[in-house]
């Protein structure tokens, strides 16, 4: 069993286990829809909405949970899609993947807990042009120690191989990007409340949640990687049961829905 996903994440990357995981779960207990799916269903319904996507990388790719739908639907109804990349050869693709799609605004820049710059790790090259999934590139954070989780992780669930492990780590960078904070990010498009808060930052973000005053700027919905937040993963349950959300772990995803929006839980189960 392990031979075999190992074989698949060298082929697909983590997109593809993801993939066949969730197509195991479907033979087994019938079908789920993505909890960001039912919530992206539910703001359709309304005259007009709001969604941040902090860690967007490029857009289009089959691991995104917003693309395929906004893509489409921003044609049609009147929604606001603000998408966060720091690193800039992504961020390039980022427009592109949105290009003459209205209603998108795109930002270059890394949400952090000042205005300013800050070290940024990631690799430095293509991974498709050594044999390895283009999905590692996916792993840029402003966490030096990002990369050493990611393989812990990877380890705890039988898909690590130290080929790309060695790989990662030898061809890792450290480049600067530009920063502002939450707030800043708010203040620029004078938002007062988001919809949906769609967080990638690859064990950065439970950073990003702290710097959120729920209170001021009411969220309807959140989702937040926690895979990579090792000890700090409690930490941000916490938080957001303390702001008055119900928590759904979905896959390396936590779902974050308020008890008014109780009814659409049915939906993905």
């Amino acid at each position: 069993m392990i031979n075999k996903i190992l074989r698949k994440y060298r082929a697909e990357g983590v997109s593809g286990v993801l993939k066949a995981s969730f197509h195991s779960i479907l033979r087994h207990h019938g079908p789920m829809i993505h909890p960001v799916q039912v919530a992206l269903n539910e703001l359709m319904n309304q005259d007009s909405f709001v969604v941040v996507q902090i860690g967007a990388f490029v857009g289009n790719t089959p691991n995104d949970p917003l693309y395929k739908t906004l893509s489409r639907q921003l044609q049609k109804v009147n929604g606001t899609l603000i998408v966060v990349e720091p690193v800039t050869c992504f961020f390039q693709e980022l427009v592109k993947s949105y290009q003459n799609i209205p209603g998108v605004f795109f930002e270059n820049v890394a949400i952090a807990d000042h205005n300013g710059t800050a070290k940024f790790y990631r690799i430095g090259v293509d991974p498709s042009m050594y044999g390895f999934s283009s999905d590692l590139c996916q792993l840029g954070s402003l966490k030096e120690k990002h990369m050493e989780a990611a393989f812990n992780l990877l380890r705890q669930t039988g898909k690590e191989n130290l080929s790309v492990e060695e790989f990662c780590l030898k061809h890792k960078i450290e480049e600067t990007v530009n920063c502002i904070t939450f707030a800043e990010l708010m203040r620029r498009h004078n938002l007062s409340r988001i919809d949906l808060l769609q967080i990638d930052a690859e064990g950065y973000d439970f950073e990003i949640l702290k710097m959120v005053d729920f209170q001021q700027c009411p969220v309807r919905f959140v989702n937040f990687e926690h895979a990579l937040l090792e000890e700090q993963r409690k930490d941000a349950m916490q938080l957001m049961r303390k702001n008055g959300y119900t928590l759904v772990n979905y896959g390396f995803d936590t779902f974050c829905y308020k008890k008014a929006d109780k009814h659409i839980s049915k939906r993905w189960r």
